[in-house]
């Protein structure tokens, strides 16, 4: 072997000791039959001042005059004499040890501190037994008389164990014997092993697959389902399984699914070490929690440690999810939104004010974002913006912007940009989304907890990791939104505020209307035409997009960028009209490598017309989405539908409510289908 198991493992040194007669050399030969074989445990030969032929062990035999000059050579890692001969250990077991080998050594009891002090990882076996089976294995051996045999047994009768010692007493059947000390050596040291790629992966899971002959792991891992895996540049938490086919592992090795090598960051051959899933720290403030206690600080941030590396399984993390999500204090929410951003890579800026926007979403073509961002930057505020893709929705900002420019950016691309343009609106994926999510995700979705404090914590845990100052909230309210009632948005609006004061950034609040649809476009393409007509003051611009839009802009403009109240409104309008905003918005797409792209939604339509003469009263927000993402929105850019009437529409029969845009008649028929399935999108009153 040419590699340590990995940096700070070491091999075990195992010191077998007993007098003549307890049948410690049979134990050793059984022991070595059983383990040796594997290339992780070395039984030493030692070196002997005594002639080959006489019996006993194997050795090395040796005379003393050669002993002494090995000595003298520094050829042996510990000496000792004994009985009148000569015990020497090589000196190469100092090599072993330190590559995670480990070395089992015949030794005497004379010899045991040296060696302790030698090296710290020593493990003293010492086998017994009673002097009746001593006195007939002697006299079975017949290498001494009966004088002999009786100095023996007046020793024994005065040996005690060694402090410190796993004892075993060998007086049954050798067979028995045997099997002790192989547990005992097997249960006593590090498991390493070398890896194997297997060829199966279990969608984003660590697996690790061992051979049920490996006599370490039998013993190591025996009841266990989760191990940790550590290797020269990582550690991680993987499922745990079992196998007797060498085609898959041998036992020497451990087969890894690829997504555990990668996290780990090794290829097969690597050598790991490998232990039970460590009984996380934070398993009892887990349990207290659950039983409804509170939780320190400190503690929120152990417990988010062991969730962070796998150290609960699935059904610990969903029963803090199930309490978590009604039983938080305001202290354990802050801490916990603190915890969470320590875990997503943090982002820090020259600029004392940093803003930024969120909205609750779930409002068709409610694509105000991608406006007030270069209005904002064009005033002079740094907004560097992380923003999601659609997850039920038929786009998401990320979406909709890169159909412009790319959106995938990593940290030092992302700061660049902001410190070149003052602003970026990019995808939150490799920037500030916390593996935190992903455990917690990864539980919640098939749960489908909804949980207001929950939500808190994750949105401004990632706001403090992308290096925010200031956070407006954008809250509509409506019976489809997600957030239905103003008692329900007055609660979050208060939740928000606390816990953004808690963590350190100051958060407003705006409960807006969340009941129809804003703007025209629904899907990422045509929501980018609504953006650039509000930016290029187009005839026909969408208002409603350009007076929220100015509004929220406004507001940012008096709370963090020196404009006097009342004169914000003023301000975006002045920065739209002038052409500031939207070169501020091509300047962006620029530095964030802008992509080709034409304004020509897909050419697969089809439209809704009304049924009947009269006002449209109210528009089924689900229904537009759900439409729009059967067209094929968001993975396909160009799909999605115009809505060509809104509540407080005047509408006469026949006159084209909404049109759908599919690139393939494959989705228009989808879109279609969905449409007569779902509620109708208008309700039209005359």
């Amino acid at each position: 072997m040419s590699a340590p198991c990995q940096k700070s493992s070491q091999g075990t040194l195992f010191v077998v000791v007993g007098p003549s007669g307890v049948g410690k050399d049979t134990l050793l030969d059984g022991a070595r039959a059983a383990l040796g074989t594997s290339d992780w445990f070395r039984f030493v030969r030692r070196v002997i001042t005594r002639p080959e032929e006489s019996g006993g062990e194997a050795h090395l035999a040796t005379t003393e005059d050669e002993f002494e000059r090995a000595l003298a050579a520094g050829e042996f890692f510990c000496h000792w004499r004994a009985h009148g001969l000569s015990y020497g250990v090589p000196a190469d077991v100092t090599e072993d040890l330190a590559k995670g080998i480990n070395v089992v050594l015949n030794g005497s009891r004379a010899a045991v501190p040296k060696l302790r002090e030698l090296y710290a990882k020593t493990v003293v076996i010492q086998i017994s037994a009673s002097q009746e089976a001593v006195a007939a294995r002697l006299r079975a051996r017949g290498r001494e008389d009966e004088e002999a045999i009786a100095k023996r047994l007046d020793r024994l009768s005065q040996t005690g164990v060694l402090d410190g010692a796993l004892e075993i007493r060998n007086e049954g059947p050798v067979a028995d014997g045997v099997a002790a000390l192989v547990d005992l050596i097997a249960g006593s040291c590090d498991l390493c092993a070398t890896v194997r790629e297997l060829e199966v992966d279990f969608a984003d899971g660590a697996v690790c697959l061992v051979h049920r002959d490996n006599p370490v792991a039998a013993r190591l891992l025996s009841g266990s389902t989760r191990v940790a895996l550590r290797s020269q540049t990582g550690e991680i938490v993987a499922d745990l399984g079992w196998t007797s086919d060498s085609g898959l592992t041998g036992s020497d090795e451990l087969a890894l699914s690829s997504s555990a090598m990668e996290k780990l960051g090794v290829t097969a051959g690597a050598r790991l070490s490998v232990a039970r899933s460590p009984t996380p720290q934070s398993r009892e403030l887990l349990q207290r929690k659950i039983r409804g206690g509170s939780l320190s600080a400190p503690e929120i941030m152990g417990f988010v440690d062991d969730l962070v590396n796998g150290r609960f399984s699935p059904p610990e993390v969903a029963g803090f999810l199930v309490t978590a999500s009604t039983n938080l204090s305001m202290d354990e929410i802050v801490a916990l939104t603190k915890a969470r951003a320590t875990y997503a890579r943090r982002q820090r800026w020259a600029a004392d004010v940093v803003v930024d926007k969120h909205s609750m979403g779930g409002i068709p073509g409610n694509r105000i974002t991608p406006i007030i961002i270069p209005i904002v930057a064009a005033h002079g505020l740094t907004m560097p913006k992380t923003s999601s893709r659609a997850i039920t929705s038929a786009a998401g900002t990320a979406d909709m912007m890169e159909v412009m420019a790319r959106v995938d950016l990593g940290p030092e691309e992302f700061r660049r940009v902001v410190e070149a343009t003052g602003a970026a609106i990019c995808w939150n994926g490799r920037l500030t989304h916390s593996p935190v999510d992903d455990v917690m995700n990864a539980i919640n979705r098939p749960l489908g907890l909804s949980s207001a404090l929950l939500d808190v914590s994750s949105i401004l845990s990632k706001k403090l990791a992308a290096g925010s100052t200031h956070v407006l909230i954008d809250l509509p309210v409506g019976p489809q939104a997600k957030t239905r009632s103003h008692d329900e948005a007055a609660h979050l609006k208060t939740l928000f505020e606390q816990v953004g004061e808690g963590v350190g950034l100051s958060v407003r609040v705006n409960i807006a209307d969340g009941s129809r649809p804003i703007g025209r476009g629904v899907g990422p393409l045509l929501e980018v035409i609504d953006v650039l007509d509000v930016l290029r003051s187009a005839p026909g611009a969408p208002q409603d997009l350009t007076d929220k839009a100015v509004d929220y802009a406004a507001q940012i403009l008096e709370w963090a960028g020196g404009v006097t109240p009342g004169e914000g409104a003023a301000r975006a309008r002045d920065l739209i009209s002038s052409g500031a905003a939207e070169a501020k918005l091509q300047e962006i797409l620029e530095h964030q490598t802008r992509h080709s792209y034409t304004l020509t939604p897909g050419g697969f339509t089809d439209v809704v017309e009304a049924p009947r003469d009269g006002m449209v009263q109210s528009v089924d927000i689900r229904s537009v989405a759900t439409v729009a993402r059967r067209a094929g929105a968001p993975r396909d850019k160009a799909a999605g539908v115009v809505l060509l009437a809104n509540v407080g529409t005047q509408v006469e029969a026949g006159q084209p409510l909404m049109r759908i845009h599919a690139s393939s008649g494959q989705g228009l028929a989808a879109a279609l289908s969905a449409l007569e399935a779902a509620a109708p999108p208008f309700a039209i009153e005359g």
